[in-house]
């Protein structure tokens, strides 16, 4: 039952609604903003929201609702990379455009000329925003940021359908600039439901006549059936060209995962996020678990608080320049100078808006415009801002620096002049016990280490001045950066070159086991010491600690200790488990991004080589571009015949002897035909009454009708269609040899 407060509510939205219906097929916001109102009999009579769910009710938005709501999924995908004083600008913009709103300010007498004046202050203070927020630098990022300004102020001069249509296109280029700034699985998925809005606004526009929505989806669907093979037909034939140009993102970027300084407590933020570093492909079979190290950057300053990276890199290699030495030392053996094949392996690198890359000890590519320092860290000319592949050489264990140059040893030797009195204290005992002997030494380390309660935790306590102090003789707790801090330390105050090492350790296969996954929980620093004879040799201290760490990766000591490696109490508690419902949601999604960006964004100019033209023989570029001609017409061939057999008549099996009839009439007279309109009967009757008639053309040299003939057509369509044998189906013995027979009747007339 209908109650007054839903008639009333339903007229409401009925007046709102046919109010905007018709906006674009006037000239001002004066003639559509109020509309004509419907009463409530004749809303009842067309049942248009009334008793109608909340998808219908969406479909049957009129045009101008559609086009307010596609600009929230436009600009609201644009939030992760725009400023937040753009962003809210924009969400203004919108709900000034509602039909409330701009009736409220229509009262006004200067309507137009108050809503011009908001237009012309919000874009000009916005180019002063873009200017401030970018530093002046045009970029990538800031030409992404002043389209979706244009298309905000557009908004404030919404009057007229060529206004709605400006609208609609120029969001379909704000969509498109998304993929400029990433292009994984999820915002693919996030422009595909923008577009999808936009189109159904395009298609409202033309359908403003349709309250009910009908046929919306429909439309959607025959212009999805007609792009999705001509998309296809275009991504696996159309020529990979490379990029004639590179830009730069211009403002301030977050990084991602391991920072160029490392201060107690940044790994142990990484270490509680499961999103993924990158991801690696072995050719020849991976590595055991405790050797995956994935080198990163190499911290030897450091001033008591942070570790940075050293300022004086003794020398540098880029790809133009001739194979290093130690290179061409590692690919022969010493005594026959075999040739030995390296480890291959590729790494697909997620954005990380800085220039270092990561590879195993010891790291080297060939890939063009990637250097390697004297360190072993592998630098790109342009910070990481999309998702970048490369391969990587590893070689047999081999000697790095046997002598070590005076500047080398004086910067991994250098230490704060105060601070730390403790562990300088403990460290020249331990040395002098030891004889002095950097080996023994480290062992005394590590036996002191394991007689003292250490505790590995993602949540250590606050350390302040003397951290290392502090760490090792009052807290005795904390993660990675801790532990090999301190080992760093404790081995230069005793005058053995050592250095910081940060970057990734271990990982875990993917869901389908083909590839190697290394997360953010995965970042790890360790030690380097430089020993007589030896050079420079890895050592992690971590391994003193929790072995299990190094042995079995981050994920599953994670999952063995619990709660405990986040703290105490109930905090702690719903942080694990917090952390085991993202890893398994990260894990599935992580799956489907990476065949996404493998096989879909990775389906580059070398790939469509290797695989497409292979197998249709194609050798040129003119092959190519023949073969894409000639799918595409191919396509739209079969998109058309499908279309015009859709929309062909079908006639009943009972009708279609009779329309042949009417055809072949018609050559004798178009008065002969039937018209649309017209039953079969009733133009049966009209043929038996034209016998009558004095200038009857029924009975020429050619067509000899009685009115016997007419008569027996008319009993059998009766049978056929209405009587006892309309009862039987269409393939019933019974009911063919009547067809048949009908059949042949009306063709004796033919």
């Amino acid at each position: 039952m209908t109650t007054p407060k839903n008639i009333s509510t339903a007229s409401s939205a009925l007046s709102s609604s046919a109010a905007f219906a018709d906006f674009d097929r006037q000239t001002s916001f004066e003639q559509w903003a109020l509309g004509q109102r419907v009463s409530v009999s004749d809303h009842l009579a067309n049942n248009v929201l009334i008793n109608q769910t909340w998808y219908n009710k969406l479909l049957a938005l009129p045009a101008y609702h559609w086009v307010l709501l596609t600009q929230f999924l436009v600009v609201l995908p644009h939030v992760a990379h725009l400023p937040l004083w753009l962003i809210g600008f924009a969400l203004v913009s919108i709900v000034a455009q509602l039909p409330r709103v701009k009736a409220r300010f229509r009262q006004a007498r200067h309507f137009k000329r108050i809503y011009r004046s908001m237009q012309m202050l919000g874009f000009l203070l916005g180019l002063v925003g873009l200017w401030f927020t970018y530093n002046a630098a045009f970029g990538l990022d800031m030409g992404v940021a002043f389209l979706v300004l244009c298309l905000v102020s557009k908004l404030w001069e919404l009057y007229k359908r060529r206004d709605a249509y400006v609208v609609l296109n120029l969001s379909l280029f704000v969509l498109a600039a998304l993929f400029l700034m990433d292009q994984g699985l999820a915002t693919t998925l996030e422009v595909m439901a923008g577009t999808i809005a936009v189109l159904l606004a395009f298609i409202a526009l033309n359908d403003d006549s349709n309250t009910r929505g009908d046929g919306r989806l429909r439309t959607l669907g025959v212009l999805a059936v007609g792009a999705l093979p001509l998309l296809v037909v275009l991504f696996l034939f159309f020529p990979r060209l490379p990029p004639l140009l590179s830009v730069q993102l211009s403002g301030k970027q977050g990084t991602t995962g391991v920072s160029d300084s490392m201060s107690p407590g940044d790994f142990a933020s990484l270490g509680q996020s499961s999103a993924l570093a990158f991801r690696v492909e072995f050719a020849d079979g991976r590595p055991p678990q405790d050797e995956l190290y994935w080198r990163g950057l190499v911290f030897s300053d450091f001033d008591g608080v942070t570790w940075r990276r050293s300022e004086q890199q003794q020398w540098q290699w880029d790809s133009n320049q001739q194979t290093p030495t130690w290179v061409e030392n590692a690919l022969a053996t010493a005594a026959d100078k075999v040739k030995l094949d390296p480890n291959v392996y590729e790494i697909i690198l997620e954005p990380t808006q800085q220039n270092w890359l990561y590879g195993l000890d010891y790291p080297f590519t060939q890939r063009q415009e990637v250097s390697l320092t004297s360190n072993f860290t592998l630098l790109t000319n342009q910070p990481v801002t999309q998702q970048l592949r490369y391969q990587v050489l590893q070689f047999a264990p081999m000697r790095i620096d046997p002598l070590l140059n005076e500047t080398a040893r004086r910067i991994n030797l250098a230490l704060p002049k105060e601070g730390n009195s403790q562990a300088r204290t403990l460290a020249r005992q331990l040395f002098a016990q030891s004889g002095s002997d950097p080996v023994r030494y480290m062992q005394a380390l590590e036996r002191w280490i394991h007689q003292t309660d250490f505790r590995y935790t993602l949540s250590p306590p606050r350390l302040n001045d003397n951290r290392i102090d502090e760490f090792l003789f009052d807290t005795k707790a904390g993660f990675c950066e801790h532990y090999s801090s301190s080992f760093t330390f404790m081995l230069r105050a005793a005058g053995i070159p050592a250095r910081v090492v940060a970057g990734y350790q271990g990982g875990e296969p993917s869901r389908g086991g083909n590839v190697w996954e290394v997360r953010q929980m995965d970042a790890h620093a360790w030690t380097e010491v430089w020993l007589e004879g030896q050079g420079w040799v890895r050592v992690d201290p971590t391994a003193f600690f929790a072995p299990e760490r190094v042995e079995q990766g981050m994920d599953a000591l994670t999952q063995a200790r619990g709660a405990a490696m986040f703290g105490q109490g109930a905090g702690a508690q719903i942080s694990y488990q917090q952390y085991q419902l993202l890893q398994t949601l990260r894990r599935f999604s992580d799956q489907a991004s990476y065949y996404w960006q493998k096989d879909v964004v990775g389906y580059d100019q070398e790939s469509q080589a290797g695989s497409l033209l292979k197998w249709f023989n194609i050798s040129s570029i003119m092959q190519q571009i023949v073969w894409l001609a000639s799918s595409a017409i191919l396509v739209l061939s079969v998109l058309v015949l499908i279309l015009w057999q859709r929309r062909r008549k079908r006639w009943h099996p009972a009708d279609l002897p009779l329309a042949q009839l009417s055809k072949r009439l018609s050559k004798n007279g178009k008065s002969l035909a039937r018209v649309d309109h017209e039953g079969q009967l009733a133009w049966l009757e009209r043929l038996s009454d034209s016998l009558a008639a004095p200038d009857n053309i029924l009975i020429t040299d050619h067509l000899k009708f009685t009115q016997q003939h007419i008569d027996d057509l008319k009993q059998d369509y009766r049978q056929l269609r209405y009587g006892r044998l309309s009862t039987l189906k269409i393939s019933n013995t019974e009911y063919q040899q009547a067809l048949k027979q009908f059949k042949k009747n009306v063709g004796k007339l033919l």
